[in-house]
């Protein structure tokens, strides 16, 4: 994918984390318009952000950090206009999972409230050496803001991550881990941002809505 990337002209940025590895591409791609980066992506992205513009982000994710790379990409606000991934058929359903699922979760949150996002196509098995044993799916991520501003993100991923992060409970008996959060209320006051926004202390995580996750962070700013 790089060395097609090169032939269009193309100036292209590459984050390797294996050092073996980005010896051999300095050998056999160096001197053609390529930079290498040897590091995490997940914690490098935003210094090179703040280097020069990111136009494309282009990646074939392993299933094992992908959830962790694209989050990254999003919390750091480093998604390029245009994003395109390929990663393996049930992480792509997570990231796009409507509400109620089995896959839906804290991360399908982030995605969802953070992008667009659209699949143009399917890979199989034999699209890949050494061969996987499942299909993938090729994403193309578009930031945006679908259920409207979110008016302080970190706090809005606290929320949300808090609130998942014993799947299955319901909201009344999570509040506590909001407490102690630098920046949230007194429990009162998320429960009355709760009730403002129609959400039942009964529910589960898994049944609000991103458009009620961010609707609710906001309304929790205001307390």
């Amino acid at each position: 994918m790089s060395e097609m990337i090169l032939a269009r002209g193309a100036r292209l940025t590459v984050f390797e984390i294996d050092s073996a590895y980005c010896k051999w591409l300095s050998e056999y791609l160096g001197g053609r318009g390529i930079r290498i980066l040897e590091g995490d992506v997940t914690e490098n992205c935003r210094m090179h952000r703040d280097k020069q513009q990111i136009d494309r982000i282009l990646g074939n994710l392993p299933y094992n950090a992908a959830s962790l790379i694209i989050s990254a990409l999003i919390e750091n606000r480093c998604l390029a206009p245009i994003n395109i991934f390929i990663i393996q058929k049930e992480m792509s359903k997570r990231m796009s999972s409507k509400t109620g699922l089995k896959t839906y979760s804290f991360f399908s949150v982030l995605c969802q409230a953070s992008a667009e996002i659209d699949c143009i196509g399917r890979l199989s098995p034999g699209s890949f050496y050494p061969r996987p044993r499942v299909d993938s799916r090729i994403l193309i991520m578009r930031p945006a803001e679908p259920y409207g501003r979110i008016e302080n993100p970190s706090q809005f991923r606290f929320l949300v991550r808090a609130l998942f992060s014993s799947r299955g409970r319901i909201l009344s008996n999570k509040l506590d881990k909001l407490h102690n959060l630098a920046g949230f209320p007194a429990e009162e006051g998320v429960r009355k941002a709760l009730h403002a926004e129609k959400i039942d202390l009964r529910q589960r995580p898994e049944t609000i809505s991103p458009g009620q996750w961010v609707a609710l962070s906001n309304r929790i700013v205001k307390y």
